[in-house]
């Protein structure tokens, strides 16, 4: 079974500064397909501006969503005094490189997969949520099984395998249930005969294909167990809203508490209520509270008021204070002066 297989080119071909305040750098990705003997390659480019921020505010999303530190490297941010400008042209050029080199690394990555796969990086890239499928049909599935007998095949099959899981995962709900079935006959296959072959690969190599078959199909049962389980909680949540809003035209009425008991949260008020006269009650009470704001409101503007008035009287006797200081200097110094006169009067 041959899948095709999905190579990302990245350049960063065009720069543009704006405002003379930051610069976009134009991301061309050329997405290419290699697709089996005899069929045509696919290939396709697109074209996006990014600001340097931007990369950076893509690196601090991916990391929160998955709960770990990006394994690519971005070109550092400048900080202190002594940085140079975002708009110096060796570190647009040092940024190109590395900008280029970071996403090439994450789109090409073929081993840890889910970063490439997250909707933040083809809303990054402005491409559509399945660039990178490599899903093929189910009947294609079926036609290139080859012998399982053979190592070197049963190793080719067992990671295809794995790629439609992961397609499983990335497609709708028909179309991966339709590709979980083929995939548990498959895996079903591989084990058999893994089983009658473990004599001609060896203890240590069967233990380890093995080991490696029950892992994807736990994976695979996962997968399919929490499929289930969002199902039949959506059906759930349907119910619950069947049940909790009725329908106009019929409504219920309240029903009475037993004699000795009240419902939690009722009141004498709103007991003998019906579901339209609560709404009218919660409207009133509303809007009653609505007037109680406006009235505090208006009290917080008078207040506003009195305290401005109160800060202009404590300017002018401010003002009227510096005066009296003013003229008791005054008057001080002219003291002063006096008793001077008067001491030179008293010795001659």
């Amino acid at each position: 079974m041959k899948l095709q297989r999905t190579e990302v080119d990245v350049v960063i071909d065009d720069i543009r500064i704006i405002k003379e305040s930051y610069a976009l750098y134009g991301v061309l990705v050329r997405v290419s397909r290699n697709r089996p003997e005899g069929e045509s390659n696919q290939a396709y480019e697109h074209h996006v501006y990014r600001r340097f921020s931007e990369f950076w505010d893509l690196k601090s999303k991916l990391e929160k969503e998955f709960g770990t530190e990006l394994p690519y490297e971005l070109p550092q941010r400048q900080f202190g005094l002594w940085k140079k400008s975002s708009l110096d042209p060796e570190v647009i050029e040092d940024r190109k490189l590395k900008l280029a080199n970071f996403l090439h690394d994450l789109l090409n990555d073929s081993f840890d997969t889910k970063w490439k796969n997250s909707t933040l990086v083809s809303k990054f890239l402005k491409l559509s949520h399945n660039w990178n499928s490599y899903e093929q049909p189910r009947s294609d599935f079926l036609s290139s099984q080859g012998d399982y007998g053979d190592p070197t095949q049963w190793l080719a099959t067992f990671r295809d395998s794995k790629h439609l899981l992961e397609s499983c995962k990335r497609a709708s709900e028909s179309t991966s249930a339709k590709d979980l079935m083929q995939l548990r006959l498959v895996l079903h296959d591989l084990e058999t005969t893994l089983k009658k072959s473990g004599d001609k690969l060896g203890p240590a190599e069967a233990a380890r294909r093995h080991s490696l078959l029950m892992a994807l199909k736990k994976d695979m049962n996962d997968f399919a167990l929490k499929s289930s389980s969002q199902s039949s909680g959506e059906r759930t949540e349907n119910d619950l809203k069947q049940a909790l809003f009725e329908e106009p035209n019929k409504p219920k009425s309240p029903r009475k508490p037993l004699v000795g008991r009240r419902r939690l949260g009722e009141t004498e008020e709103t007991l003998p209520l019906d579901n339209q006269q609560l709404l009218q009650l919660h409207k009133d009470a509303m809007a009653e509270q609505d007037r109680e704001m406006e009235q505090m409101h208006r009290i917080v503007q008078r207040q506003k008021n009195l305290s401005l008035t109160m800060n202009e009287e404590l300017l002018q006797g401010n003002e009227l204070i510096d005066s009296l200081n003013d003229g008791v200097d005054i008057t001080a110094s002219k003291l002063r002066t006096a008793n001077r006169r008067a001491k030179q009067f008293n010795n001659d």
